[in-house]
């Protein structure tokens, strides 16, 4: 089994209990880009001339901010959404460990992508936009055209298409704006559809108690979805997706999945609502003060946890977080506890992540494990 997927600043690829680096060209290609023009510019404000001008200035080391918003499967390859500083884009790329040109499907500074979901050659993606609220998107693909299918002062995320392929899914929640204009609330967030063909759009299943996130049909006609508990505010009073605004790939509070931890984990840089993106580094933050899905997680405290209630492979994920099956008759079950994310696979049974390992539940129930992985989303299981 290999399973495609992301941790927000590179992509992988999961076979034979072990995880490989995907390579992405375009990550790699900018970042030299960048580079090079860094080094071209160095003369101006260093050496004995620019002393003596008075102009000398020390060189900065300033990283480029990357993030992969969405991946799905594409006719044998798999589409990714990417954002590189001011400018995002939807690529294509083959299934390989080797370095490799990419397709272009659409990029530019206007466009911000966040998940993706393929069926045939029909994509939705969420388009991000820069006041914080995020729509569903259709692709008629290899097109570049986008329709938005939903408006409003709404976050849409996780779309995912039926078996199918004539009824979209996903997750949407309203938001609450201070006098500023800002985000400062979120509703809990609801499972709704919307069926192409009539444009009908209704929601499926809403809970005032829990966030009802990431939705997916499987061949029985039983909808899976993650739960978790609702939070209306942020703990200490803070709100990372209102921290974000100028980046809005990392807007999705409940549905990105990374917010601050990306930034100032790996890149030791915060995006802030008081000054736009910062080249200062910022003191990096602990595993266990993580940002996920608008829930503070205490990495070290949940795993503690897990470790305690007998799980073969413990992860950081709260035990609240949960895996649920909904069959057609509208009774549900809970199949796993603490997951980040998870992909049902084409035979049965499905693959899923608890923030430090990628893991399988086989259709006779055995738990398996994938690899190590650590806060894995945009799980894809390839045929």
């Amino acid at each position: 089994m290999k399973i495609l997927f992301t941790d927000g600043k590179a992509l992988f690829l999961a076979e034979d209990g072990g995880v490989d680096e995907v390579p992405c060209y375009r990550l790699e290609r900018y970042k030299e880009t960048v580079r090079e023009i860094r080094e071209g510019k160095a003369w101006k404000t260093t050496g004995r001339g620019a002393q003596f001008m008075g102009v000398a200035q020390a060189q900065e080391d300033t990283e480029v901010f990357s993030q992969f918003g969405g991946l799905a499967l594409y006719h044998g390859e798999f589409l990714y959404t990417l954002t590189l500083d001011a400018s995002g884009g939807l690529y294509q790329r083959g299934i390989s460990l080797k370095p490799e040109m990419e397709g272009h499907i659409c990029s530019g500074n206007d466009v911000r992508l966040g998940e993706i979901a393929c069926c045939g050659d029909d994509a939705a993606a969420c388009v991000l936009h820069p006041d914080g609220a995020a729509h569903i998107g259709l692709y008629k693909l290899p097109g570049s055209y986008c329709e938005e299918i939903t408006d409003g002062d709404s976050v849409e995320s996780a779309p995912a298409w039926s078996q199918d392929g004539r009824t979209l899914y996903f997750s949407t929640c309203g938001i609450a704006r201070d006098a500023a204009g800002r985000p400062a609330a979120f509703s809990p967030r609801v499972i709704a559809s919307y069926i192409p063909e009539s444009g009908r759009l209704r929601v499926l299943l809403e809970d005032e108690t829990f966030d009802c996130l990431s939705p997916k049909e499987d061949a029985d006609g039983s909808l899976w979805y993650i739960r978790q508990p609702y939070q209306p505010g942020e703990e200490n009073g803070s709100h990372p997706l209102l921290d974000t605004l100028l980046f809005p790939v990392r807007m999705l509070k409940a549905f990105g999945g990374f917010l601050n931890v990306f930034s100032m984990r790996y890149g030791g840089e915060s995006l802030r609502s008081d000054g736009g993106f910062s080249s200062a580094r910022s003191k990096q933050k602990s595993e266990k003060d993580l940002f996920f899905e608008g829930n503070l997680l205490h990495a070290e405290k949940n795993l503690r946890e897990n470790r305690k209630d007998g799980d073969a492979y413990p992860g950081i994920v709260p035990r609240s977080r949960v895996l649920v099956r909904r069959a057609p008759d509208g009774t549900e079950e809970v199949r796993e506890k603490a997951v980040l994310d998870y992909a049902l696979c084409p035979g049965g049974g499905y693959v899923f992540s608890n923030g430090s390992h990628l893991l399988h539940r086989t259709t006779d129930g055995q738990l398996e494990s994938l690899g190590k992985a650590r806060l894995a989303v945009r799980l894809q299981v390839i045929p």
